[in-house]
């Protein structure tokens, strides 16, 4: 799982999204973040596979440095969805483990706070360990 955990950080860096694993622990908040966590799902292949949900929570509010908008987080979901494709997903080899990760789905959240927007991103992952 610390392979898959810091191949979704490198690549969440290169789609230039503001991602924390759990807890965006940063100093100074800057919006929009998103803070993910992978579910384990229970698979009864007997091909090796494992597969997880990750599911990252969005938010901002309107800063010095963000408009604060629900578009604002929809756009950085698209950035999500353009950068982990639906079909083909982003696939990797690191060591004996083979990675690939879908985009799933995206939806706005209710954040229970009138200035704090909220969406909800879902990526599927799998993961295949082996003699490569």
């Amino acid at each position: 799982m610390k392979t898959i955990l810091k191949f979704i950080n490198s690549e969440m860096k290169k789609a230039g999204i503001d991602y924390h694993f759990q807890v965006n622990r940063s100093r100074k908040t800057a919006y929009p973040y998103f803070v993910g966590e992978l579910i384990p799902v229970t698979s009864l292949e007997e091909d090796g596979i494992k597969e997880f949900a990750l599911v990252l929570e969005g938010f901002t509010r309107q800063t010095v440095s963000s408009k604060g908008t629900l578009l604002e987080l929809i756009e950085e979901g698209e950035k999500i969805e353009e950068h982990f494709p639906q079909v083909g997903g982003l696939t990797a080899l690191l060591g004996n483990q083979a990675i690939a990760v879908f985009f799933n789905s995206v939806q706005p959240v209710d954040s229970g706070e009138e200035q704090l927007k909220k969406i909800q991103v879902n990526l599927d992952v799998k993961s295949w360990k082996g003699r490569c």
